[in-house]
């Protein structure tokens, strides 16, 4: 199978038109941004799994402190019920029901404090008329 006639042609124009020099230098120049591009995918995608796996472990270790710290507070709010005069399953009762609602109020206090102010923004918009 043979080429058709105008393709020897069409080669001939663009050896004739474009010097071997400038054409070395056009390949040279694609070549290396596409390498640079192949590159650069592949480094953003390593750095967003290793950006997860990161975040991951923080996580898990943020969730086993946070259990380490409400086991320790209970074993505290248990030694501390021991010095009263009351009887041991009362006290550890008591003393669970007291951490309950300071928990409580203390979640409710930001809640409170984070809470959307509608009086603030009225505020705000008189003053900025």
């Amino acid at each position: 199978m043979e080429a058709p006639e105008h393709v020897p042609a069409l080669l001939d124009f663009i050896d004739n038109y474009f010097d071997k020099k400038t054409i070395q230098k056009y390949l040279r120049l694609i070549i290396i941004v596409c390498v640079y591009l192949s590159v650069r995918t592949c480094y953003t995608n390593w750095t967003k799994q290793r950006q997860v796996r990161r975040q991951v472990d923080l996580d898990k270790q943020e969730q086993e402190r946070d259990t380490q710290l409400a086991e320790w507070k209970i074993k505290k709010f248990e030694n501390e019920a021991q010095f009263f005069g009351w009887g041991k399953t009362t006290r550890r009762n008591v003393k669970r029901q007291e951490k309950a609602l300071a928990e409580a109020t203390a979640a409710l206090r930001e809640a409170h404090q984070t809470a959307y102010d509608a009086a603030e923004d009225h505020d705000i918009e008189e003053l900025l008329e």
